[in-house]
């Protein structure tokens, strides 16, 4: 598991089925919430790095989440520098900048934590 793997949640933690159940759905109604669908398909949904933070801050006491300092400053640096940019224009959307390289590395990579990442988010494990 990807959280397990980068040491964000300890391992017992997810391997209590109902925990696992529960951080799942938390999850899940977080990305719900900083994901919204664009009514185009063809369009990047928007995520704002600011809210990213504050939603996964809200995890952390429930389920041993640690988020670690190098992640807490990237994303920081990240809200900081998307704020600016959407000062200059409302409509920027940082992950319409990145998605293009995120996907090629995922594609591509031959990672085996970046491979089972790509199988966790594109494969329906019930199917």
């Amino acid at each position: 598991n990807l959280f397990s793997d980068l040491l964000l949640i300890p391992k017992e933690v997810l391997e209590d089925a109902e925990t696992k159940r529960a951080f799942t759905a938390a999850l899940a109604k977080a990305a719900d919430a900083l994901l919204p669908v664009p009514e185009d398909p063809s369009d990047v949904p928007e995520l704002r790095f600011d809210r990213l933070i504050d939603s996964l801050a809200g995890l952390a006491p429930r389920f041993e989440f640690t988020l670690p300092p190098y992640f807490l400053n990237n994303a920081r640096a990240i809200g900081t520098l998307e704020g600016m940019a959407r000062s200059a224009d409302p409509s920027f959307n940082v992950l319409a900048v990145v998605y293009g390289f995120a996907v090629q590395t995922l594609l591509t990579s031959d990672s085996t934590a970046l491979i089972g990442t790509l199988k966790d988010i594109t494969y329906d494990k019930d199917k």
